[in-house]
């Protein structure tokens, strides 16, 4: 299978690819369903930016991929509230 610059540009990828490199179960979506409880579909979309995770995905795969730059990218760039915090620390 392929890559796709959408796959490759995707932080979520980018965290299970990093996940891979110590444990191969994480190199298709399909073995990481198994660890982390998430269909390989969800994580497709998760993973192409066709939807965002859900707060308990974004926990699971923060911890299974050991990635906890994926809660502050969140917080940063998804999360409503965390970017009203960014722009509030930008402008006092």
């Amino acid at each position: 299978m392929s890559r796709t610059v959408g796959d490759v540009d995707n932080i979520f990828y980018q965290a299970r690819m990093r996940a891979a490199a110590r444990n191969t179960d994480f190199e298709s979506r399909a073995s990481t369903e198994v660890l982390v409880g998430i269909s390989s579909t969800r994580l497709y979309q998760i993973e192409r930016g066709l939807r965002e995770p859900h707060r308990d995905e974004l926990l699971i795969m923060a911890k299974e991929y050991e990635a906890p730059e994926l809660l502050k990218a969140y917080c940063r760039t998804m999360c409503p509230i965390g970017e009203q915090c960014q722009s509030g620390a930008e402008e006092g």
